[in-house]
């Protein structure tokens, strides 16, 4: 076994979906033909090209702890080329035990005859995205799906898999929140979840909702509503056996996502597929962060890779890009993160952060920097602060 553990997890984008989400600023395209073999052939060469990095730069570890298939809506990949992804992760980075193997579906009929397919090849998480609990917000945020399909979709997913996350948004425009409570109620009752990520809705540039933002045929709650959808949400969650863990992501006891912890921690991944990245860090004592992005487009993608391997951009990342990140994603985690993963610590020595920490919204324990749960809700603020000094 090598000396030092390493926590290590791979993404693998799939960019295709049936449609584009209102919503949605991933890189998702509509579904095409394509050809599998030479989609095989490209997510090959880019394994085999990461496990050379790896041996490169002196990342050890004892194999994956985690596999994400994303997208897009990767239940709708071929299930030839999830099967040899998984396969030839195995052979050349090898398993830890438990390790998470997490694909994100749609409750959508031709998606569901697959779960026990899915299953047979290895997956054994299924992240769906459920998104909303009635047809007429379903509607709203453009999904193809409707109730019944979710209803179908979890049964399927229970008698399957152990472990099943899902995907969900609130507090958005022209959503009743005594409605929502008691929807979400229904749905705790009713299904046996592990998982719930849970997102207010944001309206990111370069979608459709922006535009129509920007011509006012939608709004945006004001701060106090979504507060209100917030404290009541995050309260029933709490009753039902579910711990938040990180700023949108609750959990029942050890289910929290092994892969989104990577991230979140500033462990180390590989991102292969259209517009995945991945972070390593270098052997000790070099402590530097490498990043890895591929090229956005699918076609440009599948072309450069096909024959060899060809990542758009290969960054090593200055101390101080480094730390920002590592607070940035750390504090999201309602248990913070490890102080010693910051490089130079000028972040946690300046005047912003003292002050922060004599009004005890952020502290430190146990080698740990968190926030204040109270706190948590103001992150992006908070955060802003620090890291203008």
């Amino acid at each position: 076994m090598m000396k030092n553990k390493n926590s290590f997890g791979l993404y693998i984008h799939w960019p295709y979906c049936e449609s584009k989400c209102p919503y949605c600023d991933f890189n998702s395209h509509i579904n095409v033909p394509i050809d599998k073999k030479l989609w095989i052939e490209a997510y090959t060469n880019q394994l085999y090209e990461m496990r050379d990095h790896l041996q490169k730069y002196g990342l050890e570890h004892e194999g994956l702890n985690s596999i994400f298939f994303g997208g897009g809506t990767p239940s709708l990949m071929p299930l030839e080329i999830i099967d040899s992804v998984i396969n030839l992760s195995f052979k050349i980075f090898n398993f830890s035990n438990n390790i998470e193997i997490s694909l994100e579906a749609n409750p959508s009929s031709y998606e569901i005859r697959k779960f026990l397919d899915l299953k047979k090849i290895g997956i054994n998480r299924l992240s769906i995205g459920v998104q909303s609990l009635n047809d007429h917000n379903l509607k709203f945020l453009g999904r193809l799906h409707n109730l019944n399909d979710i209803n179908n979709a979890l049964d399927h997913a229970s008698e399957t898999f152990d472990n099943i996350s899902t995907d969900l948004m609130y507090a958005f425009y022209g959503q009743d929140l005594n409605l929502w409570i008691s929807e979400l109620e229904t749905f705790l009752q009713k299904y046996n979840l592990k998982h719930i990520s849970l997102y207010q809705l944001t309206i990111e540039e370069g979608t459709k909702f922006f535009t129509d933002y920007k011509k006012g045929l939608i709004t945006l709650i004001d701060n106090d509503e979504a507060y209100n959808f917030y404290s009541k949400t995050n309260k029933i969650l709490n009753n039902y056996g579910f711990k938040r863990y990180e700023v949108s992501n609750y959990s029942k006891i050890n289910f929290e996502c092994k892969h989104n912890l990577n991230y979140w921690n500033s462990d180390n991944w590989i991102g292969i597929g259209p517009g995945a990245y991945g972070r390593i860090w270098k052997s000790r004592p070099d402590k530097q962060r490498i990043e890895y992005q591929n090229y956005k487009n699918p076609k440009t993608w599948l072309n450069k890779n096909v024959e060899k391997p060809n990542f758009e951009k290969i960054n090593f990342l200055n101390c101080n890009d480094t730390d920002i990140d590592t607070l940035s994603m750390g504090l999201r985690l309602e248990n913070g993160f490890e102080i010693s993963k910051l490089i130079n610590y000028d972040l946690i020595e300046s005047k912003q952060y003292k002050k922060l920490e004599k009004q005890k919204i952020i502290f430190k324990k146990d080698g740990f920097l968190k926030l204040d749960k109270n706190y948590i809700i103001k992150l992006n603020s908070i955060i802003n602060y620090l890291i203008d000094f």
